[in-house]
């Protein structure tokens, strides 16, 4: 028996849904990735390039790409020393057309 519109306009609805958070959960790897890779300062214990990750949340129909320190002195390389430090915005910044560009894609 065929599907009524409504549960195929349903199921359609499930899978944009599960493609969105799996972008989601791809960009916050390759970010994570590239912060560790770029990170302008030397490490001394690894701690810092090693705390910095990737990840994703959920809240209603909003979906979050998040990347960060997980060292609690991340705030003072992200803000201090003049910014030479920095690494989140940057990487954000950088990679933010590619990542509307593939939802872009991913809705046409």
């Amino acid at each position: 028996m065929a599907k009524k519109p409504s549960e195929n306009l349903t199921d359609w609805a499930a899978r944009q849904r599960a493609a969105v958070i799996a972008l989601a959960k791809n960009w916050a790897g390759q970010l994570e990735g590239q912060a560790k890779q770029d990170a302008p300062w030397k490490d001394r214990t690894g701690n810092a390039r090693a705390g910095l990750f990737g990840s994703t949340a959920v809240k209603g129909n909003q979906v979050f790409i998040r990347v960060a320190h997980s060292m609690d002195y991340g705030v003072l390389l992200e803000l201090g020393y003049d910014g030479r430090f920095a690494i989140l915005k940057p990487t954000i910044d950088k990679a933010i057309p590619e990542i509307f560009s593939s939802y872009r894609r991913l809705w046409e």
